[in-house]
């Protein structure tokens, strides 16, 4: 489990540096534009970190997995494990149990730290490029739109918004009338609002008014709400969760974020899935691979992983796939895979021959 730990986060720590470095490369020709300086830049390539840690998980414990034992199998520890009594079974359970740390550890990083560290780093970003009149503040948005003052509690995937209020302003500054709205849904180059409530301020007098829909054709920038809003792939759990029940309630189509919030679910499995593929190819033969070749290899099975999950998503959405089975089937045919791999390499079972059934 240590050597599995170690190797692992090795790995990880030379992905996530290569993926940082790379967008660190990507914003060097945006220094300049507007107000975005090379502070920025460190604030946005920082706050990337969290989110290209849970990107390359599954290949760190895939390529961890493979380099930490295929270390043990090249000083024939694991054959002396096997020979005092150590069953495959049992390797794989101490393999299984230190997957499930780093799996936790993703899932956890996922849920709770990308979500605010991605949408931070896109309002640095969008603030600074754009120089746009927009302040986040710790709930929802404020946007400047000429004479009118926008705030949107929740900014979701699609141009969706939920909570919005709409402040108009005389050309003194003053207060002339507001808008609350349940929700914004994006229809060509204008807002839906739903459910709204209309307030015209006057010298003396507060009118209101309740309407179930109206247009808002304002001017904020579509580039600047493209960059603020989160994607659903980067929102927790419990936000992707109620962003399904909005959808679902105003008769939106749903299926991409239900994929979605599935394919999140179902990370840490990937994980697990990625620790027992690596196991068989340090059994038998593979133990007298070099490094070199276990690096390719583990490379080469997280491409093919990679592939086969995007093919067969495609696959199974174009065919109208339930969204659950969809989202775990690449996980699953990967696990028959090794288990199949594993039967393979011992075929006397994974037991030991003195272990109990």
């Amino acid at each position: 489990m240590r050597n599995i730990h170690q190797g692992s986060l090795l790995v990880l720590l030379v992905l996530v540096s290569l993926g940082l470095f790379f967008i660190l490369i990507g914003q060097l020709d945006d220094i300049g534009r507007g107000n975005y300086r090379l502070l920025h830049v460190v604030e946005y390539v920082a706050l990337r970190a969290p989110g290209k840690i849970v990107d390359f998980m599954p290949l760190a414990v895939l390529l961890g997995t493979i380099l930490s034992l295929g270390s043990l199998a090249s000083n024939s520890e694991i054959v002396a494990m096997q020979a005092a009594g150590l069953s495959v079974l049992q390797l794989l359970r101490a393999a299984l149990q230190a997957a499930v740390m780093l799996a936790l550890l993703s899932f956890l990083l996922a849920d709770w730290v990308v979500p605010i560290s991605e949408t931070s780093a896109r309002e640095i970003r969008s603030s600074a490029i754009n120089a746009t009149q927009a302040l986040s503040a710790k709930k929802g948005l404020w946007v400047k739109d000429k004479n009118q003052v926008l705030y949107i509690k929740e900014l979701l995937p699609n141009g969706v918004a939920r909570s919005v209020e709409i402040y108009q302003l005389d050309e003194r500054g003053r207060l002339v009338s507001t808008l609350a709205a349940q929700s914004a849904i994006p229809t060509s180059e204008q807002w839906l609002l739903k459910q709204v409530k209309q307030s015209i301020i006057g010298d003396q007098t507060v009118r209101t008014f309740d309407y179930d829909e109206m247009i808002y054709s304002g001017n904020i920038s579509h580039q600047l709400l493209k960059a603020l809003m989160i994607e659903p792939r980067q929102m927790s759990s419990s936000d992707l969760y109620a962003y399904l029940v909005f959808l679902d309630e105003n008769n939106l189509d749903s299926s991409a974020a239900t994929l979605t919030f599935w394919q999140k679910i179902a990370a840490p499995f990937t994980v697990l899935v990625m620790c027992v593929l690596g196991v068989p190819f340090v059994l038998g033969s593979q133990r007298q691979n070099n490094t070199g070749s276990r690096i390719m290899l583990g490379i080469l099975l997280g491409l093919t992983y990679v592939v086969a999950e995007r093919l067969m998503i495609q696959l199974g959405s174009w065919i109208d796939i339930n969204p659950f089975i969809n989202a775990i089937s690449p996980g699953l045919l990967f696990l028959a895979m090794a288990i199949y791999l594993l039967f393979k390499k011992q075929p006397h079972g994974l037991r030991g021959k003195g272990e109990p059934g």
